[in-house]
């Protein structure tokens, strides 16, 4: 008698448990839908928002370029040989593994130097990208060509460092930086699918764009990305221009916030209960 009202008392409980577990989730689910309070951008803002930026790195390539003419490159890195096809091929056993609009790849070793067709080796530490178009020229004229060659040094990964970027974080499944190469236009749907989505889990419907102004100072603008019953906005929002340099951002509501904390205690109440011992098998 004294084991079954044992039995009973626990059971009650866990009842009791899970009927204030599901009257809390109700309630806290029928006030999540009017939780958010979230001011959207007017026709006005989202002009003068457009007309911001972006503000791209002021070190152009040219002047990056011309400044790394007067530096060394160091062991590792991979320059960049713009030079005319013949010397790629004047001694390879397979001249039509060369192209003509192809540059020739070459790493510095440790010891300082670079490995060039038919040359061999030449020394181009403590040498200017400027000195090593000369001896690059020099180790090839007269011996293998009758007129002095042009040649054209660069880093190879130059182009890589000037790139700019746009960033999305948040309540995404891949938050991270971006690449946004020349000549190239990204929206706000191509932004999140950089980014993996949105976390459905937690359902967010808004996301802030952060943007640096010429003048210094952040401009941003929300917009609505999920949940629009208006299609045609829901349309004009995905494709609002990203620029480079802009942060993407799906911030946490009290909407959001309740949604994350509900599904943290539907899985711990409920895998609690659901993984207790039956009393029927005591």
């Amino acid at each position: 008698m004294f084991s079954k009202f044992r039995f009973n008392s626990a059971a009650a409980r866990s009842i009791r448990a899970v009927f204030f577990s599901f009257l809390f989730m109700v309630l806290a689910i029928h006030l999540v839908g009017c939780s958010d309070e979230v001011s959207l951008p007017s026709k006005e803002d989202l002009a003068r928002f457009e007309e911001a930026g972006p503000v791209l790195p002021s070190m152009s390539m040219d002047r990056l370029m011309t400044a790394r003419m007067h530096e060394a490159p160091l062991p590792g890195e991979v320059l960049e040989i713009t030079m005319p096809v013949i010397l790629q091929v004047v001694t390879t056993d397979q001249p039509s593994a060369a192209r003509a609009d192809a540059p020739y790849l070459c790493r510095v070793s440790e010891t300082g130097t670079i490995t060039l067709p038919a040359v061999g080796e030449i020394k181009v530490s403590e040498k200017t990208l400027a000195q090593i178009e000369s001896a690059i020229i020099n180790a090839y004229y007269p011996e293998y060509t009758q007129t002095r060659p042009s040649v054209f040094v660069r880093l190879a990964e130059e182009q890589e460092l000037a790139q700019p970027l746009f960033t999305v974080l948040g309540l995404v499944n891949r938050p991270g930086n971006f690449p946004y190469p020349p000549r190239v236009r990204y929206n706000m749907m191509q932004a999140l699918g950089f980014a993996g989505g949105l976390d459905r889990a937690v359902d967010p419907r808004y996301a802030t764009v952060y943007r640096l102004t010429p003048g210094g100072t952040i401009a941003s603008e929300t917009f609505a990305v999920a949940d629009v019953k208006d299609a045609a906005q829901l349309i004009e929002t995905m494709n609002t221009l990203i620029k480079p340099g802009d942060i993407v951002f799906v911030e946490h509501t009290p909407r959001t916030r309740t949604k994350e904390f509900l599904d943290r205690v539907f899985r711990i109440n409920f895998g609690t209960y659901w993984s207790l011992r039956s009393p029927w098998e005591d």
